[in-house]
């Protein structure tokens, strides 16, 4: 379903990254900092990113993310999903914009979040509509999107799984849709600092970053006005479907 509202612009007077106060140590931006793992692998377009635990005491094993794919098209089972939600859409941490430009395929109105420059100027580059900001900064059309995606680990962006489906319920209409990718493992539930390692070693500074299962997901969700209504597994991949809980969304008139 598809439903062209409007073309979302950036959010009036939003302060730009580069403004912002810099944070304090261990608290960097995804694969930021250092020696910009992520963004020396979006400039190639290929290999692999490995997100792993400053410290084995959290007792989880790395995630490797392939670069290649992130930059390829959406695959069939994106596309289905993508295809599935209702527009004006918002990609949270939309990477070069894969998802994006799956959703003006199918006439989707989208736009797409993510704090990495070289990322947001790939997703522009499909002739796509991407902002370089963080999700927790200003929002333009806050209240108003119809759906929105978590996929490829963004559930984890800023390492609290609560306050991101808190911010995410902000930001969605009130019988919005949310799709979030979780992590294979249904018990993984773990928040820690991490860094973005690329093939040739070069790392990143610190950052927090969240894992979580279904089960973690819909403890949470429904702690932050959300509610499990879907759960699809495919190609070793795991996705959940949250709507707002039923006490929060608005009453239907009477035909009487």
């Amino acid at each position: 379903m598809t439903q062209a509202i409007f073309m979302p612009a950036p959010a009036a007077g939003a302060q730009p990254l580069s403004s912002l106060p810099p944070r304090v140590p261990g608290t960097a931006l995804f694969g930021q900092g250092s020696s910009e793992p992520y963004a020396r692998a979006l400039g190639r377009k290929q290999g692999s990113l490995t997100l792993r635990p400053v410290s084995a005491d959290y007792g989880l094993a790395p995630v490797t993310f392939t670069v290649d794919s992130w930059c390829a098209p959406a695959t069939i089972l994106e596309r289905s999903l993508v295809a599935g939600l209702s527009g004006p859409l918002l990609d949270i941490g939309c990477g070069p914009g894969r998802l994006l430009a799956a959703a003006a395929s199918f006439g989707i109105t989208a736009m797409g979040l993510d704090t990495s420059t070289q990322a947001v100027q790939q997703a522009l580059d499909r002739g796509t509509r991407a902002v370089r900001q963080s999700v927790f900064e200003t929002v333009s059309h806050t209240g108003r999107w119809r759906s929105a995606v978590l996929l490829d680990g963004n559930i984890g962006i800023d390492g609290s799984v609560s306050a991101l489906l808190r911010r995410s319920r902000e930001l969605l209409s009130p019988d919005g849709t949310l799709l979030v990718e979780v992590d294979p493992d249904d018990d993984v539930d773990a928040a820690f600092q991490a860094v973005l390692e690329d093939d040739d070693g070069k790392v990143s500074e610190p950052f927090r970053w969240a894992r979580a299962g279904r089960t973690a997901l819909a403890a949470r969700a429904g702690a932050s006005g959300w509610e499990l209504s879907a759960t699809r597994r495919a190609q070793g991949r795991v996705f959940c479907w949250l709507n707002p809980a039923r006490a929060n969304r608005p009453a239907r008139r009477s035909s009487r």
